[in-house]
């Protein structure tokens, strides 16, 4: 009996790549992988005996030049940094974006999107923002493309991800809160995805670590965006708070909107930090504290990481103060 041939899906797989990947390297695309992923590609092709065929390579790269952005995420601003990053970086490694829109956690037209994505060679999947459901996990596995989830991420998913670390964010909103001397800290306007999760999680562990107590009503959920903002800072009165974190920049601004018509001075009534720091923060009056991701890098790094097959990456934040915190007496 004649022993199968290897075929390209065997040595993607001893290598511990993508077809893509190995397509890639074999056809000496510049720019696109690591020098060690490559050593790893040749290595199992040498170990398996693998012979490139060069019709099926040819159909395996051909328009692999094209990266699938799909876009699922909240009213709210953060995107548009990603996708300069995005895109700047693609051009620079001669390759392209395609951008497909998934709404606001759609599962059906996320599920659309991706069959879009795939309908066709691609050098792989960047996710802004979305919600992975089963199906969704599947038919990104059935793909054999690379994947990365940007700005959005879940250790119980076996996808790789380039975020700020969402629970480190909260944290650090309160931790500034709290050295301002403020006791009484809400959290605003988050969801019940993994992004709103792991904020939550990061409020919650800075309290308790400052042994502070933390109601029930002291979160209260929205949808990122400047309507839920609004709609919860109504019930402000009787929280009794002395400072909140905003889930978003917009979740921010409908605070300070809503807080004006009702009488409400930030900060010297209320002092807010908003979680995105987007050039938003800048037009507001007073400007708004903010703990300030990177959504620029995060978009470059998104890119860099599919091409060059990297692990996943927590990108850097910083807090920047500007008008929105008062610090309340000793």
């Amino acid at each position: 009996m004649v022993a199968n041939k290897p075929t390209i899906k065997d040595v993607a797989r001893q290598a511990g790549v993508s077809i893509a990947t190995v397509s890639r390297v074999m056809a000496k695309k510049a720019n696109t992988y690591t020098p060690q992923t490559a050593q790893r590609v040749w290595d199992a092709a040498a170990k398996l005996g693998y012979q490139k065929n060069s019709a099926a390579a040819e159909l395996a790269t051909r328009s692999s030049d094209k990266i699938a952005v799909i876009v699922s995420n909240p009213p709210t601003n953060f995107s548009t940094g990603i996708l300069d990053g995005m895109q700047q970086t693609a051009l620079a490694h001669n390759h392209h974006i395609i951008i497909l829109y998934a709404g606001n956690h759609s599962p059906q037209l996320l599920h659309q999107a991706i069959k879009d994505a795939t309908a066709g060679p691609r050098a792989g999947i960047l996710l802004i923002g979305s919600q992975i459901d089963p199906q969704s996990l599947k038919m990104l596995q059935d793909s054999q493309l690379p994947v990365r989830l940007v700005s959005n991420y879940s250790y119980e998913l076996p996808l790789q991800f380039i975020s700020s670390d969402n629970t480190e964010l909260a944290a650090q909103s309160v931790e500034y809160l709290i050295k301002k001397g403020h006791r009484r800290i809400g959290l605003f306007g988050i969801d019940h995805s993994h992004t709103g999760l792991q904020r939550r999680a990061g409020y919650q562990k800075a309290m308790y670590e400052h042994h502070l107590p933390i109601e029930q009503d002291w979160i209260q959920y929205g949808n990122y965006s400047y309507e839920a903002g609004q709609t919860i800072m109504q019930y402000w009165a009787d929280l009794k708070l002395s400072a909140v974190v905003a889930a978003s920049d917009l979740v921010a601004m409908g605070i300070m909107r809503q807080a004006a018509q009702m009488g409400i001075k930030i900060p010297q009534d209320l002092s807010i930090v908003s979680i995105d720091g987007t050039f938003l923060c800048e037009v507001t009056d007073p400007q708004l504290t903010s703990v300030t991701q990177d959504f620029y890098q995060i978009g470059v790094n998104s890119v860099l990481d599919l091409l060059g097959n990297a692990p996943s990456e927590l990108v850097p934040f910083k807090l920047v103060e500007r008008g929105s915190v008062a610090e309340q007496p000793k």
